[in-house]
């Protein structure tokens, strides 16, 4: 490995141009940003510029009181929905039991529903009501991080509306 020093005569640098040239390219990058990235006084004057005025739509409703009537609602049918969770179904009411036990302490409400199957799982564990599909989708998760397998069940009912 070859030695580099300042006082070796093998340093590729020298001490004094390598300083001069520098001082000399920083003077000259100093100066020619100022006299390029000058302020401009016209610049600072915004009349000189010529922009379109924008006008915008609700500005001339609201100027003129121009308001369309709203037309009258239609009876229409309304749906409400309420939201459970089937957690599990079982073959023995005991199992059933056990799950909602498991549920309760979780601090969820849950009930057996009991029904008649062909494939012999006649004790379905219902979780619920929750007041929104949002609600109830945590739920299920929380139920996945406990390994119990869930899904959805929506009870809907249509309201008239007579307004």
């Amino acid at each position: 490995m070859a030695g580099f020093s300042y006082k070796n005569k093998k340093f590729p640098l020298k001490a004094v141009p390598t300083v001069l040239i520098t001082a000399l390219t920083s003077f000259t990058v100093t100066i020619g940003a100022n006299l390029l990235l000058q302020d401009n006084p016209d610049f600072l004057d915004l009349s000189l510029f010529e922009s379109e005025e924008i006008k915008y739509e609700f500005q001339t409703i609201l100027e003129t009181n121009n308001f369309e009537e709203l037309e009258s609602l239609e009876l229409k049918a309304i749906e409400q929905c309420e939201y459970y969770a089937q957690s599990g179904s079982f073959r023995t009411e005991r199992a059933a039991q056990s799950q909602v036990d498991q549920l309760n302490n979780l601090g969820y409400k849950a009930s057996i529903e009991n029904v008649n199957s062909s494939n012999g799982y006649n004790f379905k564990v219902i979780v619920g009501p929750f007041e929104n599909r949002s609600q109830t989708n945590n739920a299920r998760e929380i139920f996945r991080q406990l390994n119990m397998d869930s899904i959805e069940i929506p009870v809907c009912t249509k309201i008239e509306n007579g307004s």
